[in-house]
């Protein structure tokens, strides 16, 4: 019975990162969600009582399965280069982080006027950034990077990448979707006095 609820939950989640893709947050509707789903409309407000609790729910499993793609890495043990390039390597093939980049723009916009998105959106960066703040400790251990202040290295290098997918996103020539990980790695090669070779840019 459980597994039988857990499934539906999954399919509903599922159903609402693929509805957000094609229609934007705005364009999400419950009844769609539902009917990709395979559910009622009812089953899917029993579940996640609101339109905005479903969303919530997917914009955690997207964040989560990224996550969850960087454990095995983490757990053999790996340098902190190799570390902090898998943190953007991971992130997906170009229409998958165009999907995401998306998202998150439209979250934050969202996060403006609501203040439960807000705080979602807070939770979520706070999560990225405790995983790159622990790359870059690392790598400061390892002898690798060198900064006076690893937290305010790590506040400057996700602030760029945001800007980064921003304007990738925004389709800006000069920073092409796929050019992002090199752009964002050469400059944390320099926030953190790195050997760029040794980061692969």
């Amino acid at each position: 019975m459980a597994g039988d609820v857990d499934s539906r939950r999954q399919r509903i989640i599922d159903a609402t990162l693929d509805v957000i893709r094609d229609r934007g947050l705005a364009g999400t509707r419950t009844q769609e969600i539902a009917r990709r789903a395979g559910v009622s409309a009812g089953l899917l407000l029993y579940h996640f009582q609101t339109l905005d609790g479903v969303i919530a729910a997917a914009m955690q499993e997207s964040e989560d399965r990224y996550y969850r793609s960087l454990e095995d890495e983490e757990a053999a043990g790996r340098p902190a280069v190799e570390r902090l390039r898998l943190l953007v390597e991971r992130s997906g093939d170009a229409s998958e982080v165009i999907s995401a980049w998306t998202l998150w723009m439209e979250f934050w916009v969202r996060a403006l006027r609501d203040p439960a998105t807000a705080q979602l959106c807070t939770t979520l960066e706070s999560r990225w950034r405790a995983v790159l703040l622990d790359v870059i400790e690392q790598g400061v251990r390892e002898g690798t990077f060198t900064t006076p202040s690893p937290r305010v290295a790590t506040v400057r290098l996700a602030a760029l990448l945001d800007g980064l997918s921003v304007a990738a996103t925004l389709g800006d020539r000069e920073v092409p979707v796929d050019a992002v990980p090199d752009l964002w790695l050469a400059a944390a090669a320099r926030e953190l006095e790195c050997d760029p070779g040794l980061l692969g840019v």
